[in-house]
């Protein structure tokens, strides 16, 4: 999943394209009803390749890079939370990272569910720490996956 700076849509799926495009040509990005998100789809990587490809470049139009490792619908969150329960193996702390988009009223539960979750794995929520669990909404589907809190790089033009 890709956020992009507000009106950019193109130019951070060109951003991204140029990149993941020479390690799979069938590749295929695909813009969401919310501006600024793409869902970023490969054949020939795993979500961890595919991130790791694309997360130390610098971008002009790209806000964000996040991992999807687990997907699922909310209305079936323990079994999506079965697969991230895998991602957390050897883990003792996380920041957790929420973003509901196109659904009133779930903010709260999940993050409250989440916080639990954690909490039931000995798993400490700390801002403090680098590694990001990252949940996402995009309508009723979910998307989760462990990644660097850090924003991608910023190219930067300097005038004189």
């Amino acid at each position: 999943m890709v956020t992009c700076r507000q009106g950019c849509d193109e130019w951070c799926e060109e951003e991204v394209g140029n990149i993941v495009f020479r390690k799979d040509p069938e590749l295929r990005i695909e813009k969401t009803p919310y501006p600024g998100v793409l869902l970023v789809y490969s054949r020939v990587l795993t979500p961890d390749r595919a991130y790791r490809a694309v997360v130390f470049r610098e971008y002009g139009f790209v806000e964000n890079i996040i991992p999807v490792q687990c997907t699922g619908l909310i209305e079936d969150f323990d079994r999506f939370l079965q697969c991230v329960d895998g991602l957390l193996q050897g883990l003792r702390m996380v920041k957790l990272k929420l973003r509901v988009r196109g659904v009133r009223g779930y903010s709260e539960a999940l993050w409250s569910r989440l916080k639990n979750f954690l909490k039931e794995r000995g798993v400490e929520h700390s801002p403090e720490s680098p590694t990001c669990l990252f949940i996402e909404t995009v309508g009723l589907n979910l998307y989760g996956g462990l990644g660097y809190c850090e924003p991608v790089f910023k190219y930067r033009v300097e005038y004189r």
